[in-house]
């Protein structure tokens, strides 16, 4: 400290006595030169012998002391900063320096040394405090002078330890905004819609930004296939390269005056992230975090399982109705415990010269005894509780004329199952410099690298004929613990891996998991500068530019020894080789026996997926004060967008991973693919361009009447050629009334704070569909015979010329309130959005080759209303107690729709869309009883209960008879947060609430049951005999002969309408306890000690436990859909962190 000031001590006396220096050059250099030096000398140590040691303590109004304040001499860049008590002490060379006291959110106080050795300061509370500065990613505006809804979040208020995913974070902090995490596995978006979306079937998400630069998902994903668990969801969160210990804020923008410059783009709101930067004038300080995660393995308790007791006692019924039969089982597609005793039975040991097991009733009825009380935990077998790390370390500062951070992180994942793994790296360097008091740059710097196992999926499809998805060879180990027989073991007697039967080929679940698996590793870099220059008073120039590239590569992985490969191998017996559908059949010799195409090797799967962004924009601002009254603000630019995203993919067939990846390839491995319209190969691409024109004004009047208005000009390549389609102007005009500041309110004890917001605009966003232009791809014309298939031109969309943006007309009210010097603060707003030209699948007659087309033709409302309150309930000196609550609500309705859904896209799980209700309503078939032998009944067309009327394909007049349950998406969502502060410690708590909305339990009812099924613990109140149809709603197992004589697929049809009935829905509603935590903030004789600048530790539990449920969903997790694939829900998590600066 000392050896700075007298550096400094020697520049400014320098420059006081260069002019002189140069005066006595001229006059008689060498001479004059020796006195001038020895002057300097003199006084540079006179100067050095005056240094003075000034102490004290920064406090805020209320009295608390002010860690991290800044105290520097006036003029120079030497500063320090206060510490957790608010103390400082720093070196001034003399008496007559001028030290200057500043925090983020207070007024600057300058105060002279004189003769004072201590030196406290109170730092009053600023008009524009901390949390009135609102931030657009254009623009930072006082918050008295804005005129649109936006809620700031600081993220050291919202930030959970150990949750890495950003979009996380927010849930139940704002209101207005729901955060559905319907699945938690590392890389894959929550559903986050604000304000009930805007659009129909198109994307809900809102926009993201960071640092003023729009952030580009890699795969854009529909609300459909998010919930859907393929492995392209892996890669669907725009956001999961950002570190959370690099976020400083998040802005959440809802209404058309907040997102007026975002214009075409901002349909759905937008959240804008602003990372972490240097401090100028600040010492150089390095941070290390650590957080340690555990998480939960799941247990059989927290669900409606029935253990391998309960279950034999089923199967053994099913046995006595015919479906466990050995000539039959032995060949079928599945088999459990009575496939492995039927081998047992056939299999012939010469050792002994015994079959494996006698084929009695003693010797199977004591082999079915050890898998009856095997009871297998699957979830112990295949989730662990490892320990997650996520270690960050940075470092900021800054001088006079630079800032600096920068920061490294690590996490590392070893798998909550034994088929994950995750890893990842990121970087972060962000820096600004003042090449002039004109002149202002910055660069930024981001990138990250993931390296990520996950289990071997393939996509699922919809079976709409008899109802449900469908996915082959689902090993995801959630999915697989809850939807397999507890009575299957891992291992058999001797310790040895235990295979069933499964796609006619053995199966053994750990087996499976380490030869079925994909690899994803993805990279990302961010480049982005801004710079800033003064024109003249009051008016700026802007420029910001933003590059960002992104790769990604899932390899999967398939060998020779997966169960996959071997289902494509297994052919030993003529019935298995006639019903296995994975052989391969000659259309030129449809009587020949299927055979076997990959003799050898495994499959191995590439998919590569590619995005290029660029964003630039050029902006000049105007701000200008006349007679301390006229506040004038004027903003005008232009920016450009250019994206482009590409998607390779590959299937090879006979690749040997045990031979060092030679390859094996029967050509009619490719054929069958071919034949089955499954293409081996493909590339896509996309281009996206955009351009927008923009200006904004605002006026303030006495900073008491604001009045601003936006117009937007935006057009993009992605819409109809046609001048009034592609390009379009989105406008706003809003307004303020700071009431508080009239004279009938000034010196108020009670009301700090009034004022009134409104606001009327339109705003817009791209729509899902893409035939701007007409789209023809290329097919093979179905035909039998291979050698009479043609090829062919097939129309995939006709063009729309016409095809526009979504629009929505959004007016919004707003009252913001401040009592008692602003320790309780109220937000409310009331809003209605009125969607229009949304994308609607239009019925045609079909003249050019498409009947059902996509147009800008569908219509929707939503009225809705937020509450955000937050209070400071105590605060001593000593203690603090502060509480934030939001709530929302919003009603939705489709006034326009020519779409007809069939009965299939209305009863499953995620809903669909019919005039006058909300988007993704669920419907369900009118389930009314038990026959009197056990079969569902239901109301259906006409009042009709005749099973044939069942139809999940129908569209004509469905919803007559179908049950209206109510939106899969919440409606109303709340937040409570209190946070405690005692000394050094403080306890925070968040809850989170969400209700409205109806959830379709997972379908568990058929007439394919076999010695793999699970069963639910209802069915212990299954229909058995004639009569139990007045006691219970469980339907009766079908015996074989029932299944005869109404068909096999009649009763498939009959069960699957009862698992999509009014019997299987059950209330979404939940109160979750969403985190916990405790800290602790060492004090200034530990800091000290230790030579650090900060210490603290923490503990944090994140979704400890719902605090409510509907108990139907027995165990359920409200939120997750049981898609399997990559999804696994969000669980329980505890998490130790360590905080250390130096």
């Amino acid at each position: 400290m000392k050896k700075n000031s007298f550096y400094i001590c020697i520049v400014d006396i320098f420059y006081l006595v260069l002019p002189l220096v140069n005066k006595v050059i001229v006059i008689a250099m060498r001479q004059k030169l020796t006195y001038v030096l020895l002057w300097v000398l003199s006084a540079v140590g006179l100067s050095y012998a005056q240094e003075l040691t000034i102490t004290g303590v920064v406090k805020d109004s209320d009295g608390t002391p002010l860690p991290s304040a800044s105290v520097v001499v006036k003029g120079t860049s030497h500063g320090v900063a206060t510490d957790l008590d608010g103390k400082y002490s720093i070196k001034v060379p003399n008496n007559k320096t001028v030290l200057v006291f500043s925090s983020l959110g207070a007024k600057t106080v300058e105060r002279t040394v004189g003769a004072n050795k201590v030196i406290n300061v109170t730092l009053q509370d600023e008009a524009q405090q901390l949390e009135g500065v609102v931030v657009t990613g254009y623009q930072e505006f006082d918050r008295s002078k804005f005129t649109g809804n936006a809620q700031t979040l600081k993220a050291d208020n919202i930030k959970m330890d150990g949750v890495v995913d950003v979009g996380r974070m927010i849930e139940g902090r704002a209101a207005g905004v729901n955060v559905q995490n319907i699945s938690g596995t590392f890389g894959t978006s929550p559903k986050i819609t604000i304000r009930g979306g805007s659009s129909i079937f198109g994307d809900t998400k809102p926009l993201w930004v960071v640092d003023g630069a729009v952030q580009e998902e890699v795969v854009p994903l529909t609300f459909e296939q998010l919930a859907s668990g393929d492995a392209s969801t892996l890669v669907s969160s725009a956001i999961s390269g950002i570190n959370a210990n690099d976020i400083e804020s998040i802005e959440i923008l809802k209404d058309a005056s907040a997102l007026s410059l975002y214009g075409a783009r901002a349909l759905n709101g937008a959240v804008i992230i602003t990372t972490k930067g240097g401090k100028r004038n600040m010492k150089t300080q390095v941070n290390y975090q650590l957080e340690e995660s555990v998480r939960m393995v799941p247990t059989y308790s927290q669900y409606d399982i029935m253990n391998s007791q309960e279950t034999m006692d089923v199967y053994q019924e099913l046995e006595r109705k015919g479906y466990f039969s050995l000539s039959s089982h032995t060949q079928g597609r599945y088999g459990g415990v009575y496939n492995i005793m039927y081998r047992a039975i056939d299999t012939y040991d010469p050792a002994t010269g015994k079959f494996l097991l006698e084929n009695s009733d003693a010797a199977r009825a004591a082999f079915l005894r050890k898998y009856e009380y095997a009871n297998t935990d699957w979830f112990k077998t295949l989730f662990r509780p490892s320990l997650t790390q996520n270690h960050t370390v940075s470092l900021s500062g800054g001088g006079e004329n630079a800032s600096i951070y920068g920061s490294i992180g690590f996490f590392a994942d070893p798998g909550w199952t034994i088929a994950d793994r995750v890893h990842r790296v990121t970087g972060n360097l962000k820096t600004s410099y003042t090449l002039s008091p004109n002149v202002k740059i910055g660069i930024l710097t981001q990138g990250s690298i993931r390296t990520q196992k996950a289990p071997g999926t393939f996509a699922r499809s919809e079976n709409t004929v008899s109802g449900g998805y469908d996915r082959d060879f689902d090993i995801n180990p959630f999915s697989y613990a809850l939807n397999t027989s507890r009575t299957l073991r891992p291992y058999d007697d001797n310790g040895n891996l235990e295979y069933y039967r499964y796609n006619y080929a053995k199966m053994n679940i750990l087996n499976e998991l380490a030869n079925n698996y994909i690899d994803l590793n993805v990279i990302e870099l961010k480049l982005q500068g801004d710079l800033e220059i003064k024109l003249a008073k009051g008016l700026k120039y802007n420029f910001l530019g933003s590059v960002r590239h992104v790769k990604s590569s899932s390899e999967h992985s398939i060998t020779e020894d997966s169960n996959v490969s071997n289902a494509y191998r297994a052919a030993e017996t003529t019935i298995v080789r006639q019903q296995n559908p994975f052989l391969f059949t000659d259309p030129n010799d449809p009587e020949a026996i299927a055979k076997v195409v990959m003799p050898e090797g495994g499959i191995f799967k590439l998919s590569e997926n590619n995005l290029q962004s660029y964003y630039f924009r050029n902006a000049l601002e105007f701000k200008r004060l006349l007679k301390d009254v006229h506040d004038i603000k004027i903003f005008l630019g232009q920016e450009y967008r250019h994206t482009d995203r590409d998607n390779n993919n590959f299937t090879g067939y006979g690749y040997q991973f045990n031979r060092g990846g030679t390859v094996f390839t029967d050509y009619r491995a490719v054929q069958k693919a071919i034949d089955e319209s499954n293409p081996y190969y493909g590339k896509s691409y996309t281009k996206e361009r955009g351009i927008a024109f923009f200006s904004q004004g605002t006026y303030t009047y006495d900073n008491r009447y604001v009045l601003a208005g936006t117009l937007n000009y935006e057009g993009t390549n992605q819409l109809g050629r046609s001048r009034s389609a592609r390009w379009l102007p989105t406008w706003n005009i809003s307004g303020r009334w700071n009431a508080s500041n009239e004279k009938f309110l000034e010196n108020n004890s009670t009301i700090s704070n009034l004022a009134f917001r409104a606001s009327y605009g339109l705003i817009a966003g791209l729509s899902p569909a893409s035939n701007a232009l007409p789209i023809f791809r290329n097919a093979v014309m179905e035909r039998y015979r291979s050698g009479d298939k043609e090829s062919a031109i097939r129309i995939s969309s006709l063009q729309n010329s016409e095809l526009t943006w979504e629009k929505v007309y959004e007016s919004n009210l707003g009252l913001e309130l401040g009592l008692f010097k602003n320790r309780l603060n109220l937000s409310a707003d009331i809003y209605q959005k009125n969607s229009k030209d949304l994308i609607d699948y239009v019925n045609t007659s079909g003249i050019g080759g498409q009947r059902i087309k996509l147009a800008n033709n569908a219509s929707m409302v939503t009225k809705g209303i937020e509450l955000a309150l937050d209070t400071k309930n105590i605060k001593t000196d000593n203690f603090s107690w502060s509480t934030g609550i939001n709530f929302a609500y919003f009603n939705q309705e489709i006034t326009k729709l020519s779409d007809e859904p069939n009965v299939y896209n209305l009863v499953r799980d995620l809903g669909g869309n019919v005039l006058g209700g909300a988007r993704n309503t669920l419907y369900s078939y009118d389930f009314i009883g038990l026959s009197d032998k056990g079969m569902p009944l239901f109301n259906l067309l006409n009042g009709s209960t005749a099973y044939q009327d069942i139809n999940f394909q129908s569209i004509t007049n469905i919803l007559s008879y179908l049950k209206k349950e109510g939106a899969v998406e919440p409606n109303i969502t709340g937040g409570l947060s209190n946070t405690f502060r005692y000394k050094n410690w403080e306890l925070s708590a968040l809850i989170t609430v969400q209700a409205g909305n109806k959830i379709r339990k997972a379908p568990q009812y058929s007439v394919d049951y076999n010695d793999l099924s699970v069963f639910p613990k209802e069915m212990r109140n299954r229909w058995v005999a004639a009569g139990d149809e007045k006691t219970t709603n469980i339907p009766a197992i079908p015996s074989k002969r029932t299944i005869t004589e109404l068909g096999e697929n009649t009763l498939r049809r009959v069960y699957n309408a009862y698992n999509y009935s009014s019997a299987r829905v059950v209330d979404g509603s939940f109160v979750r306890m969403k985190s916990i935590s405790l800290s602790y903030t060492f004090g200034k004789e530990v800091l000290d000690a230790l030579r650090v600048s900060n210490f603290s530790l923490r503990l944090q539990a994140t979704n400890p436990f719902l605090i409510y449920a509907d108990k139907d969903l027995n165990g359920q997790d409200p939120e997750f859909f049981r898609s399997g694939g990559v999804a696994y829900p969000v669980t329980s998590q505890y998490t130790f962190t360590i905080n250390l600066g130096i």
